[in-house]
């Protein structure tokens, strides 16, 4: 009998115990519920978006999860990622800088899912940590920390009709245990684009040229990485990645000249070029935790080497002789990259103490030849062949203090020396610069308040240096110029957040010393450098709002407006005060109850503008798609529509005694199909990334 009742019992006591866990995870839901992540938050040096709290972010890659951050804006068109009202930004995954750059950047991008990102950081002035490169901040994507244990993986295609048909495939495998992480990474993409620029010089000269360009890429990128923790306080890493790169263009160039006294001469150019790029990038880490409340001390190593292969035919017939000329460029440029690094953090009761020291040198040899076809051979031409060595070795040391005093106020200081040696073909120089930051972030409820600021540099990319000419027709080329200074940028900004939702931004940003191309025609001949020839001084202000209005509709309203004053040197040409005004409206419709379809909306405009001595006229872009998550969001559908009016970008740049017209399209309009599938097991563990900052400079 004392059995039964100790049965029975043992039943009811289960029961509770089963009744009572059930009742707990309730609780640990509403928990979960209540204590959401935030979408936005403000911190003292960056403004941070959460992914998973955005509804408009699931289902979508990393290059789309971009564009739904407020005051980003991603264009496809140029090639580009940049904050509203300001230059081009440095992208990073986990504090790794990506150094892509144009569609290499935005294809990469797409082979990671918004499933996998846990947040998003806008650094507008970048701490003394980071490199000082760059104009306007870096984005760093934050990937979920806890890859899955055992085998998982995903793959997933995308098509895209734009004139010509585009395709891509991107496969990812990992293993993992307590100790050893595995990951291969694969992604090939195959397509092409049409390109229609119309470029017009009217001076005592004039000069219209119109080329009708087809862009063809093929690229095939394995990546593999590992990592090993030899115990609870270190850990050692590697990465491999290898991109054969293939690219090549097809053009069709007319030019009509007309010369002062009315003479006038017409170039049709046919141009093949075919392009080899294959890169290899080498990455190694060692992190040691020195005890247990977060001093730690890391080292890291990067390499990369490109073998840049290039070879251009072009045949050009002039009118009114009707005469041919055939011509061959070949060329081989070698860049070549080296960095080491170790950084040491240091958490104490009183504040965080970071410090560290960088080496890194790019080296480049480039070889260019000019060869004429005479008596039926190419014959090279020593006058326009040449040749460029570089060397820039750099020396960077660093250390910053943060510090939080109670629950309201947040500081952190820093400063970075770098000293740079440069040595090539041309000239040789040296320049040391010191690189100071500093924030301050106040919060009460739900109100954030911040101030920034931080300097910065802007050196010179491969191509911008490169003396080579690179020829449209025998009468026009452009070329890089190797005595070319770096710019610096000093930026101050004031930044408010509400209720994580709104956010707004003043910002002060003083450019100077900076570079850019310039078109020049002189009688019959057009050409193009880069010059360091204005200063720039920017006041501006962002503002977004994001929220979820009737529990199915989440918007994300954005604007910028700014006032810039400029003055040009080493050219001749009137500056233009000018006003600025942009905004994106970005709307998400969640079209079922399970929130397994959606319907996307967005719409953004520039107005017309000026800039130093150019004036920008107004563009707008409508895109529009659904997305469709199916197999508890294992598979993710989406379509897309982008660029529906088909804008075209226009401009003009005056100087003294010429004006010159841009007017180009690149195939914006596109009907895009992605298909995502995640499989494999779901338990996880952390995993560390690997930085390399310096790679974008051989672009």
């Amino acid at each position: 009998m004392k059995l039964k009742y100790l049965f029975i019992a043992t039943i009811l006591s289960s029961a509770t115990f089963a009744q009572t866990q059930k009742d707990s995870l309730k609780e640990i839901e509403q928990v979960n519920i209540l204590v959401r992540k935030k979408l936005l938050e403000r911190k003292a040096d960056r403004l941070i978006f959460n992914v998973d709290a955005s509804i408009a972010s699931q289902g979508m890659d990393a290059g789309e999860t971009l564009a739904n951050v407020p005051m980003l804006k991603v264009d496809e068109n140029l090639g580009t990622v940049s904050i509203t009202g300001k230059s081009s930004v440095n992208v990073m995954i986990n504090g790794k800088m990506l150094n892509l750059s144009g569609t290499a950047l935005l294809n990469y991008l797409k082979s990671i899912r918004s499933e996998n990102i846990s947040k998003i950081e806008v650094i507008t002035t970048p701490p003394s940590k980071y490199e000082a490169q760059g104009n306007s901040g870096l984005i760093n994507i934050i990937l979920k920390k806890n890859p899955n244990l055992g085998f998982s993986g995903n793959i997933s295609t995308g098509l895209t009709q734009r004139t010509y048909f585009n395709g891509s495939t991107n496969g990812t495998l990992n293993y993992q245990t307590e100790k050893l992480s595995l990951n291969l990474k694969t992604s090939y993409i195959e397509g092409a684009k049409r390109a229609d620029e119309r470029f017009t010089i009217l001076g005592a000269s004039q000069n219209y040229s119109r080329s009708v360009r087809k862009d063809m890429w093929q690229d095939l990128t394995p990546n593999l990485s590992a990592s090993y923790k030899i115990n609870k306080n270190s850990e050692v890493g590697v990465e491999y990645i290898f991109d054969n790169g293939k690219n090549g263009m097809n053009i069709l160039n007319t030019t009509r000249n007309i010369s002062p006294d009315l003479d006038e001469k017409n170039f049709l150019t046919n141009t093949y070029h075919r392009e080899k790029s294959p890169t290899h990038t080498f990455s190694t880490y060692y992190d040691l935790k020195l005890d247990s409340l977060g001093k730690k001390l890391s080292f890291t190593g990067n390499f990369y080497k490109n073998n840049n292969d290039t070879e251009v035919n072009f045949s050009t017939l002039t009118l009114p002789e009707n005469t041919i000329q055939d011509v061959k460029t070949l060329s081989m440029i070698k860049p070549q990259i080296f960095s080491v690094q170790g950084d040491l953090e240091l958490p104490f009761s009183f504040g965080t103490i970071e410090t560290g020291v960088k080496f890194n040198q790019f080296r480049n040899s480039a070889d260019l030849k000019y060869l004429d076809w005479e008596d039926n051979q190419f014959v090279i031409d020593d006058e326009k062949s040449s040749t460029f060595n570089y060397r820039e070795e750099n020396y960077a040391a660093y250390a910053s203090f943060a510090k939080s005093f109670g629950e309201h106020w947040e500081t952190k200081a820093g400063l970075r020396y770098e000293n740079t040696f440069v040595k090539s073909t041309v000239n040789n120089f040296s320049y040391g610069q010191w690189f100071p930051s500093a924030y301050v972030s106040y919060k009460e409820d739900k109100n954030v308040f911040s101030l920034s600021y931080s300097r910065r540099i802007n050196r010179p990319s491969m191509s911008n240096l490169n003396p080579f000419r690179w020829y449209e027709n025998p009468q026009s080329y452009s070329t890089g110029n190797p005595l070319l200074t770096p710019s610096y940028i000093n930026n101050y900004e004031l930044g408010y957040t509400y209720n994580n939702k709104f956010s707004t931004s003043i910002y002060y940003l003083k450019l100077k010393n900076a570079f850019g191309q310039l078109a020049y025609l002189d009688g019959r001949s057009q050409t193009g450098d880069y010059q360091n020839y204005y200063n720039n001084d920017f006041y501006g202000m962002n503002a977004s709002y994001t929220d979820t209005f009737f529990k199915f509709w989440e918007a994300n309203i954005t604007a910028n407006a700014s006032y810039q004053t400029s003055e040009v040197f080493n050219i001749n040409a009137p500056t233009l005060k000018g006003y600025s005004l942009s905004y994106s409206i970005n709307n998400t419709f969640i079209l079922n109850k399970t929130k397994t379809v959606a319907l996307f909306l967005n719409y953004d405009q520039s107005l017309p503008y000026k800039n130093v001595n150019s004036r920008f006229e107004n563009f707008s872009n409508l895109n529009s798609g659904f997305k469709i998550s199916l197999m508890e969001k294992q598979l993710q559908i989406n379509a897309t529509v982008t660029n529906i009016f088909g804008q075209r970008y226009k401009g003009q740049m005056y100087f003294e005694d010429s004006k010159q017209l841009m007017n180009n399209y690149w195939d914006g309009r596109s009907l895009r199909l992605s298909v995502n599938y995640t499989f494999g097991n779901k338990k996880q563990i952390n995993k560390k990334n690997i930085n390399f900052e310096e790679k974008d400079r051989a672009q």
